[in-house]
């Protein structure tokens, strides 16, 4: 129990740590949803190392000898306490990388090495098990389960960042009292216990070339799916909840498929049965075009929930029974999985460029999927275990579908597609439907104008001429200065008026190019329009005080909105910088979240008049015609400001109930999106 005890406590800190970190990144990257596969492919790189340490010492480790220096490899970390993410200049996966390194590297390789060693440990003890251990790689996975399901449920929502990371030190001094009361119970080999641990003699045996190639490619596979369906599911939000999904089903693959009593074939047949029956009434629902997340959730879900059942119980059967082949065994899912991870989060973007969809990372790692299954077939024929006399011919098949797959979708995509781009903050597409050039960042449409000639520069999507923001725009008195939080394709300049100017916000440069290279709103506009690059909390800093009439925040990551856009610091800074009587307009059209409330509970914090624009009521013509209803949330101090809103152009005054004042205003250390998420 011991045991059991200090490698689930130090999984649990393992997976905790992970997600409080990457959750302070977010807010310095845009929210973009390649800081938490970044953080993923440094975290399993640090696990390498991990089982690396663990290896090079595992006979140290199997004899006892080196135990107590182990306490102090522990131990030394909290030098590091408390965390301080250092920013640096460098492109954004290497700064992550870097910040990661200074910040986290310690004590996160310290905390890798833990079921590696306990496992080498045990064997020196009089445990019940000890001359099966493994066990405890199942233990470790349900630390890391529970850590998942407790970060959004329950740390996020009732602790700001400060009091997770205060709790996650304190926690960490109980991991090194554990570590010491294990050490107390391993007998080191030349003491005489009789014959109570595993006697190791002789020359370890080798493993067969091939075996090795199974493990590599087995963990290789599931991590480069479990990166895909990350990729997929994150593509309109980064965030917590979603983070943990498809990281939640493979941890529960690993659970059972190492577990003391391992998977029989007809219990196997049996979960893979269930979750294709959850993807087929997922696809339905997504088919009926439910509005909730929740099919596409389940879709995608069971996808990575029956192929890494597959994967992770074939990876259990091909384990070496000899314990002093188990360090070389994890060490080879360890790499196996940096390997597939990184393939995901740099090999297929560097290789493809400006092509590389969300969905061909789906592609890439269903065809390793299948090579690794292969490899394992190959690998169990060698050991002399059957195989299913159709599997080669199956697996090929499946290979060319799949390849199928893949070459239908380009062909659709590049029939329509003009540009994009993928960059750290997101997947660009420029492609022209019906008439219409479209701007689309993941799978959201963030900027439509017509192609004819004549019809260009006429703002549509959410900021047509009769929009709540094209209204307000439009009809509002002489103003100076307008910052725009959020370029898209610059639609919002058309209204730009002689004598003005726009500032627009862009957090990525490449945005910025595309809507130059492909659009023409912001050359037509007749304000004098500037673009500042970098993160608009930052770069609004620099601004002067009290220099614009109205801020337009319009930042959207696809569909979600960067969190610390929506802070009570931030609202601070935006009212610094907005004159006397000016106007804060936020636009909260999304699929996916409702921030009217947060914004209201952040207005009536700080003493604002709070109005909400009517719904808006369009034709199919209209839509056809590229237009579509949206919704906007406005932020003043003049009360006159807000009378105006509401009896000029119809917006509805917001009030805080006590409900709603009875709720925590979020900051920057404190952010609750369950609350705003649409279930």
């Amino acid at each position: 129990m011991r045991f059991q005890g200090f490698v689930f406590l130090g999984s649990f800190l393992l997976f905790q740590v992970e997600l409080i970190v990457a959750r302070l990144l977010l807010p310095a990257y845009g929210s973009s949803a390649a800081v938490w596969t970044t953080c993923m492919m440094f975290y399993q790189g640090v696990l390498l190392l991990g089982y690396l340490y663990a290896g090079r010492l595992s006979s140290h480790v199997l004899s006892g000898r080196y135990r107590w220096a182990h306490l102090a490899f522990v131990l030394f970390p909290v030098v590091t306490f408390p965390f301080h993410l250092t920013s640096v200049a460098l492109p954004p996966i290497v700064a992550i990388l870097v910040t990661l390194v200074l910040s986290l590297g310690w004590p996160f390789l310290a905390l890798s090495t833990t079921s590696i060693v306990a496992q080498g440990w045990l064997t020196r003890t009089g445990h019940p098990a000890r001359n099966d251990p493994t066990f405890l790689y199942g233990t470790s996975n349900a630390g890391a389960l529970l850590a998942l399901l407790t970060f959004p449920f329950l740390v996020e929502p009732a602790l700001d960042t400060r009091a997770q990371l205060g709790v996650w030190y304190a926690a960490y001094g109980a991991f090194v009292l554990l570590t010491a009361l294990c050490i107390r119970t391993v007998r080191p080999a030349d003491a005489t216990s009789g014959g109570a641990a595993v006697t190791v003699s002789g020359p370890a045996p080798r493993t067969s070339l091939t075996a090795r190639l199974a493990w590599l490619m087995l963990a290789a596979s599931a991590n480069a799916l479990l990166m895909a369906v990350t990729n997929v599911l994150t593509l309109d939000a980064s965030m917590p909840l979603l983070w943990i999904v498809p990281l939640t089903l493979y941890l529960l693959t690993l659970i059972l498929s190492f577990a003391r009593s391992p998977l029989t074939p007809e219990r196997l047949h049996r979960l893979c049965m269930a979750g294709l029956v959850v993807a087929a009434g997922a696809a339905v629902a997504a088919l009926l075009r439910v509005p909730s997340v929740l099919p596409s959730l389940a879709l995608h879900g069971a996808v990575l929930w029956v192929a890494c059942l597959l994967l992770h119980a074939s990876l259990a059967r091909c384990r070496p029974e000899e314990p002093r082949l188990l360090g070389s065994y994890y060490l080879h899912i360890s790499v196996g999985g940096w390997l597939g991870t990184a393939l995901i989060v740099l090999g297929v973007p560097l290789l493809l460029g400006s092509l590389a969809m969300a969905y061909v990372d789906y592609g890439v790692a269903g065809l390793l999927v299948l090579a690794a299954l292969f490899a394992r077939d190959v690998a169990l024929k060698e050991r002399g275990e059957a195989r299913h006399r159709r599997a080669p011919l199956l697996a090929a098949g499946a290979a060319v579908a799949m390849a199928g797959i893949l070459a239908l979708a380009a062909v659709k995509l590049l029939h329509s597609r003009v540009d994009g781009a993928r960059t750290f903050y997101g997947l660009y597409t420029v492609k022209d439907e019906n008439g219409l050039r479209m701007f689309q960042h993941g799978s959201t449409v963030h900027g439509v104008e017509r192609i004819a000639a004549e019809a260009r520069g006429e703002p549509l999507l959410y900021y047509h001429r009769g929009s709540p923001v094209g209204r307000v725009l439009t009809e509002s008195s002489s103003r100076a200065r307008v910052a725009v939080v959020g370029l898209g394709i610059g639609s919002l300049a058309a209204y730009g008026r002689g004598g003005e100017q726009w500032d627009f916000y862009e957090l990525d440069p490449e945005v910025e190019r595309l809507a130059r290279s492909h659009f023409t709103l912001l050359g037509r506009s007749a304000a004098a329009v500037r673009v500042v690059t970098g993160d608009a909390r930052l770069r609004l800093q620099e601004a002067e005080e009290q220099a614009y009439d109205v801020i337009i925040l319009d930042a959207f990551s696809s569909d979600f909105v960067p969190t610390h856009l929506l802070t009570r610091e931030a609202l601070g800074l935006y009212l610094h910088k907005l004159r006397p009587g000016g106007l804060l307009l936020f636009h909260i059209s999304s699929r996916l979240f409702d921030l009217a409330p947060v914004l209201t509970r952040l207005g009536a914090s700080l003493g604002l008049q709070c109005a909400l624009s009517g719904a808006e009521s369009l034709s199919e013509a209209e839509l056809d015609r590229g237009l579509s209803p949206s919704r906007w949330f406005a932020l003043t101090s003049s009360p006159l400001q807000a009378r105006w809103l509401n009896e000029h152009l119809g917006w509805s005054e917001v009030r805080a109930s006590e409900d709603l004042l009875s709720r925590r205003v979020w900051t920057d250390d404190y952010v609750n999106l369950l609350q705003a998420l649409r279930w």
